[in-house]
């Protein structure tokens, strides 16, 4: 914010005392009060400057120049976290079946193709999750998500992954990305697609930067 200031002729303003205490910057009646014109301005001297401004008299500076102490009193920091890569499942199979789609193994090899030397991979765990919607029987969705999962597993191994380095389990309906409340029919199929997912985790990739803000304490 770009702040503006008056500069106020004494010849004739009609100067009276003020009654707040004298301050750098500003004209003050013998060092015990600011003076102030017939309009209540305070009257700056060639000392002032934003800095020394007060609240009493330039209340919208005081409170600019604050904001931007604030802000400069904020630090940014940067973490990195793991993150896993969701797939949902409809991308990666038809409906009901856990058999990968032509369309499934192409966006695998998508994901594989963002892993960098596959030797990096011996020494980390990989974790693959099936999920499905609440839709169904429980032990039902509880067998495909599994299934699902044991597929994922298997085209990874196809592809050069090591089989000890991977673990597949499936959780059925559980943890919900959405709920879809009041959606009824063919709408809450749709609307329930992102927990009908597979969700592969390893350490070697999807390192994202997450950036807080966080305050310097003085």
């Amino acid at each position: 914010m770009k702040l503006l200031t008056r500069t106020i002729v004494l010849i004739g303003l009609g100067l009276t005392g003020g009654v707040v205490s004298a301050a750098p910057g500003y004209v003050d009646d013998s060092g015990k009060s600011i003076t102030r014109t017939g309009y209540g301005d305070c009257l700056h001297t060639a000392r002032w400057s934003v800095q020394n401004a007060i609240a009493e008299c330039d209340p919208e500076i005081v409170a600019a120049r604050d904001k931007q102490t604030e802000v400069a009193a904020v630090e940014v920091v940067v973490r990195k976290e793991l993150k896993p890569i969701r797939l949902e499942a409809d991308a990666l199979f038809d409906f009901d079946s856990a058999i990968l789609t032509d369309e499934g193994r192409a966006r695998l090899d998508q994901v594989l193709s963002q892993l960098p030397d596959r030797s990096v991979l011996e020494n980390k765990r990989i974790t693959i999750t099936g999920f499905t919607d609440r839709l169904g029987p429980e032990g039902y969705n509880q067998k495909l998500s599994e299934q699902r999962a044991q597929a994922v597993h298997d085209y990874l191994v196809s592809k050069g992954i090591r089989d000890a380095s991977i673990d597949a389990r499936g959780l059925g309906a559980a943890k919900p990305l959405v709920n879809c409340e009041g959606e009824t029919g063919a709408a809450l199929i749709k609307c329930l697609a992102p927990n009908r997912r597979t969700e592969i985790e390893f350490s070697a990739m999807e390192i994202i930067e997450v950036e807080d803000a966080v305050e310097i304490t003085k």
